[in-house]
């Protein structure tokens, strides 16, 4: 044999070595480093003075998915499919934000939507505080420094290994959770884990949980505020189901207590179709009435307008606007595929006073709707009987 041939081999087989070597390598980082955050009291980064609320008193809140500040309206991501009108499926490309100017233009844009609410109680979901695909810009402190006077507790859910996927845009490493604000003093909060899949792909995907914030009520009782992120690219919603018997679990505890509740979140399920409150079906939806559902939407009420939470409590979901977008394509108002997955679910013992969804708009720049994420606010004003 040639010397000239022996050498390729060689190399091939030196290569082929490395690569087996590295792989494996990749794979143990993985599962070492791979854990579960579980059931865990949460720091408190307190700056309310005030003490409780009251009875019959007017209060606000806000739930709204910043989405790590990526999703500028043309922007799409690699894991989000869906379907055209003519049932062609269709894809997005991105995995971290095109740039660490437009993340912070983003999150500017969120925080200044947010301030215009002026709510009590703001409930964010994927919320970055080190993460590669959104230049490690501290998210939650660009929040917490613009939002005086208010309690803030941070509920790690996104902790993961660099994912060098995909080749072209790599995701990396992720850290990011939920944060909850409140004008009121928070004194004491947990977090609470839900099931996830079994399967290999919980190594990257998000460490789904609840967050829980309590506050004094003049009665002696206490406020829950809740906030919660379900599962999405769960086809079928299997794993949701189990996450609503969770958050069951613990709205039937504070029923018994007599306590209050207000949960608030991206639940990452269709809340208007089937909704007792509203005529809408899978025929007469409000939204993308003429597209095929995306293989991850599941809806929240079964066909005979039932809903699957426990006894004592409701769900609070408007239909004025959007509040999440698909995003296999750039947003298109005509053409994108909306739906209403953000809202609240609260306890009988409060009264709704009025509830919407924020279109979130900048005419300066032309941005007509989801101008800073994939998700719009939803919005709800209540009183605690």
């Amino acid at each position: 044999m040639k010397k000239w041939i022996k050498r390729i081999i060689i190399c091939f087989l030196i290569f082929i070595g490395v690569a087996v070597v590295g792989a494996g390598g990749y794979v143990g980082y993985i599962l070492l480093s791979y854990d579960r955050i579980g059931d865990i009291d949460l720091e408190i980064d307190s700056q309310s003075t005030n003490k409780q609320v009251e009875l019959n008193k007017v209060y606000s809140a806000t739930t709204y998915n910043i989405g790590f500040g990526a999703y500028s309206q043309d922007y799409t991501f690699f894991l989000d499919t869906g379907y055209d009108e003519d049932g062609n499926e269709t894809c997005g490309y991105y995995s971290t934000a095109k740039s660490k100017e437009e993340a912070l233009f983003n999150i500017n844009g969120s925080i200044d939507t947010i301030k215009s609410l002026n709510s009590d109680f703001v409930l964010l979901q994927e919320v970055d505080v080190k993460s590669t695909r959104s230049y490690k810009i501290d998210q939650n402190k660009m929040f917490v420094e613009k939002m005086e006077g208010y309690d803030n507790v941070f509920a790690i859910n996104f902790d993961t290994a660099y994912l060098p996927y995909p080749l072209y845009d790599m995701h990396g490493k992720s850290l990011a959770g939920l944060s909850t604000f409140s004008k009121y003093q928070v004194e004491d909060a947990y977090r609470v884990e839900y099931t996830i899949s079994d399967s290999l792909s919980k190594l990257f995907d998000i460490d789904r949980c609840f967050s829980v914030s309590i506050v004094k009520v003049t009665n002696g009782k206490n406020l829950y505020i809740v906030n919660s992120h379900m599962s999405a690219y769960d086809k079928g919603g299997t794993i949701r189901e189990k996450q609503i018997g969770e958050l069951n679990e613990f709205l039937s505890e504070c029923k018994a207590n007599g306590d209050y509740v207000v949960v608030g979140g991206d639940f990452n399920h269709d809340l208007l179709t089937y909704n007792p409150e509203y005529n809408y079906t899978n025929e007469n939806r409000v939204f993308s009435n003429t597209l095929k559902d995306p293989d991850w939407v599941a809806s929240y009420f079964d066909n005979e307008n039932k809903s699957p939470l426990v006894e004592g409590y409701k769900v609070v979901a408007s239909d004025n606007v959007p509040t999440c977008r698909n995003n296999d394509i750039e947003w298109d108002p005509n053409k994108t595929y909306k739906c209403v997955v953000d809202g609240f679910i609260v306890s009988n013992n409060i009264e709704i006073v009025t509830h919407y969804n924020v279109e979130t708009k900048n005419g300066n720049l032309g941005l007509d709707g989801f101008a800073y994420s994939d998700h719009q606010p939803a919005y709800i004003e209540f009183k605690l009987l």
